[in-house]
């Protein structure tokens, strides 16, 4: 699995969903190359501004400025993912195998600003995993996130903020916490604790200082 970084009702009335639409090899090899590209242009803008952009321009105003493009880059991929379903139905891995799809599925993440657009994809990811797609791990974190942006609790508990000590903490809480681990472990996801607790270790990595100079030494992990 690809290691990545992760960010209208007019508009679906353009997804004329073609899900049973076979792709010729040729088809096929231009939309993994579309999607190669929409890739690339989506994890160029997923993290933070560049240390140039910051230097040329001060920290608030870097973001402003990234925050911009991030959101143009966005919007754009987010239409073409959309010309693309709306021409060859859900690009899951069995039309354009695990890496393709993940591109797809990536943009759809992202797509915060259009919750009815993750919605339709959402229901169009169940459609694919009842004709035998195994991607269930980024059916939960779709359906997590779009809870999220709908201010709801979270079944999988896939999309995280942190605390004022540095740990990673479920946004608007989880559904059922004693549920949560076998849900992740049929979605394969790893175990709740754990992923929390590297997620707290990498945060406090990357914000060590700030951590050492309010007194916090140590990610302050779950379990400990």
């Amino acid at each position: 699995m690809k290691q990545l970084i992760l960010w209208s009702f007019v508009g679906l009335l353009l997804l004329s969903c073609n899900g049973n639409k076979t792709i010729s090899e040729e088809e096929k090899s231009q939309v993994v190359d579309a999607l190669n590209e929409i890739m690339e242009l989506d994890q160029k803008y997923a993290g933070i501004a560049s240390n140039e952009l910051r230097e040329k321009h001060g920290n608030q105003k870097a973001w402003e400025i990234f925050k911009k493009q991030r959101d143009s880059i966005g919007l754009l991929n987010k239409n073409r993912i959309k010309e693309l379903y709306s021409k060859y139905g859900y690009l899951g891995e069995q039309k354009v195998g695990e890496d393709a799809a993940t591109d797809f599925w990536v943009v759809i993440q992202h797509a915060d600003n259009d919750i009815p657009f993750q919605q339709e994809m959402l229901k169009a990811m169940e459609t694919e995993i009842a004709k035998g797609s195994k991607d269930k791990y980024h059916y939960a974190m779709l359906e997590d996130r779009i809870n999220v942006n709908l201010n709801k609790p979270q079944r999988f508990g896939s999309q995280f903020t942190y605390n004022d000590l540095g740990q990673a903490i479920p946004k608007n809480g989880l559904v059922d916490s004693t549920a949560v681990d076998s849900l992740r472990k049929a979605h394969s996801m790893p175990d709740f604790i754990e992923y929390y607790n590297q997620m707290t270790e990498m945060h406090f990595e990357m914000n060590k200082q700030l951590f050492l100079d309010k007194g916090i030494t140590e990610p302050q992990l779950y379990g400990n």
